[in-house]
């Protein structure tokens, strides 16, 4: 598929079979092609159907039945794609967890999807101790297990297979939590049609080829490496699992791999190219880094020092992952809007603005429903998020004349100061491109007079050091008088989503230890 071309099959993958019947059709194609690998253990498609039903079979014995949820807490490991799949094939509901949660976190997620079942790895058992709803559901631990699939743990095979219900196309099978960088997760309800349209963008985003191997560190909680799974199912590629991403690693674990794509979610390459050159990135088979929040710098320098090509996409869990595409340059922003979807910039009204003028981005199905039927135990959520039709994602941007979509940032990402409405995203893009910095993060604190000031969180690049006054001299050349930061905090690392963004909501507003700009000084 050349690059920038829709896939010749992506209406039939919206309107055709569901998941469960992909994977037997993939499996009876193809039995003896790799679906994908860990550690030194290859895991083909054969097998993993015959583990798929394994699962399935065990699973209801356990009592699982259609449309119960079950929260599941494991690494990434090909026990926990065959579970996924398992739950998907009893038309159950997969309630994902971050393994990284604990606490009061782990508890909104566990209390508020209220699962019936819960299967955990040893090694995260210990944090459900006072979090699980009442009464607590059942729980079956995960022993650590090999790199090879063994779903033994889920007790005694029945002696006959169960009858499966039938695979409807918009049953909800997911129950998805994002990733509250600002406030609460909430549970995304996810469809088996969503989940297709999610792999479906990625093959929009990376045009495949036959033999092509996806690097996959992102955890499977997460829409952006859960979507993986299914891509092999669709096309004769493979997937490199790893267990958790590591910046250190990445370019030994991706050429060891001999992975083609790689997902930068999260701002990850920014985190690469903080690090110092090795020879693993000029070594590997890479054609293409693809994900989301790329600046036009990034882009530029991620292409030059590790040889790779570019692809930037835009969406959210709530519209099957993948709203729109750029595959030509940092010039077409986010890119062009799939053509299952539709997009339109609205402003605070719900009335569409001009072409070119910022607003609220929105969107919709163009035919076949590829967005949430709605967020689970919050209508009141669901209600603000629906108008008209459209779907608010929160986020602003602009259409460009030739129907590219730029993201300007959150809608909730931004601080009042001075009458100006400030937005995080270019501040921190402009912050980022300081070769001291390889990180930052804006909120908005409280004024002594006034709306709010702006306090910048800075992660340094390496071993450098900064001189913060230089800095905010720096940022006066180049930021409006009004965007320039008051405080800067300097941090070791930042708290994090499971696709690595930053948690703002964890980010501390107390300004005792800052710089202040209005001082000069450092307490």
């Amino acid at each position: 598929m050349p690059d920038g071309e829709a896939p010749a099959d992506w209406q039939e993958i919206i309107t055709g079979a569901a998941v469960p019947e992909l994977l037997a059709r993939a499996a009876g194609d193809r039995p003896d092609s790799r679906y994908c690998v860990f550690g030194g253990a290859e895991l083909t498609l054969g097998e993993l159907a015959d583990q798929v039903r394994t699962g399935a079979a065990r699973l209801a014995a356990l009592g699982v039945r259609p449309g119960d949820r079950v929260a599941v807490l494991l690494p990434n490991h090909p026990d926990h794609i065959a579970v996924i799949l398992a739950l998907i094939t009893l038309r159950a509901t997969w309630l994902p967890i971050n393994p990284r949660l604990r606490g009061a976190a782990l508890e909104h997620v566990l209390r508020d999807g209220e699962p019936g079942l819960v299967l955990v790895d040893r090694s995260y058992a210990d944090r459900l101790t006072g979090v699980l709803p009442e009464p607590p559901p059942p729980v079956i631990t995960r022993a650590r297990a090999g790199e090879r699939v063994d779903l033994r743990w889920l007790g005694d095979a029945p002696a006959a297979a169960p009858a499966l219900p039938a695979a409807g196309p918009d049953d909800v099978v997911g129950l998805i939590y994002t990733s509250g960088t600002t406030g609460p997760a909430k549970g995304v309800r996810v469809t088996d049609r969503m989940l297709r349209a999610a792999a479906l963008g990625a093959l929009f985003t990376t045009a495949p080829r036959d033999g092509d191997v996806y690097f996959l560190w992102e955890p499977l909680c997460h829409i952006g490496g859960a979507q993986m799974l299914f891509v092999p199912l669709l096309r004769p590629v493979s997937l490199a699992v790893v267990e958790r991403f590591s910046v250190s690693r990445f370019w030994d674990q991706v050429r060891d791999s001999g992975a083609t794509h790689v997902h930068q979610l999260g701002g990850i390459l920014r985190m690469l190219l903080g690090r110092p050159p090795s020879e693993a990135e000029f070594s590997h088979r890479v054609r293409l880094a693809w994900g989301g929040g790329v600046t036009t710098e990034t882009w530029l320098e991620a292409e030059r020092r590790f040889g790779v090509r570019i692809a930037e996409c835009y969406g959210q869990t709530e519209a099957s992952s993948f709203l729109s595409v750029n595959t030509t340059g940092p010039h077409a922003g986010v890119g062009r809007v799939l053509p299952y979807l539709r997009a339109a910039i609205h402003d605070e009204h719900g009335a569409e603005v001009p072409a070119g003028e910022p607003g609220e981005i929105v969107v919709r199905s163009a035919g076949l429903p590829i967005v949430t039927p709605g967020y689970f135990h919050d209508e009141a959520q669901t209600r603000a998020a629906r108008r008209d039709g459209w779907w608010r994602t929160g986020d602003l941007g602009r259409l460009d004349q030739h129907g590219n979509l730029h993201f300007i940032g959150r809608a909730s990402d931004s601080v009042r100061r001075r009458g100006e409405n400030v937005s995080a995203w270019e501040v921190e893009t402009v912050l980022n491109t300081h070769p001291a910095v390889a990180e930052s993060a804006m909120i908005g604190v409280a004024a002594e007079v006034g709306e709010q000031d702006i306090k910048v969180f800075i992660r340094l690049a390496g071993d450098t050091t900064l001189d913060v006054a230089e800095l905010l001299y720096w940022c006066r050349e180049r930021l409006a008088d009004f965007q320039v930061p008051r405080y800067v905090e300097i941090v070791d690392d930042f708290p994090r989503t499971p696709s690595e963004r930053v948690i703002k909501s964890k980010l501390s507003p107390s300004v005792a230890h800052c710089f202040d700009a209005t001082s000069s000084t450092t307490p």
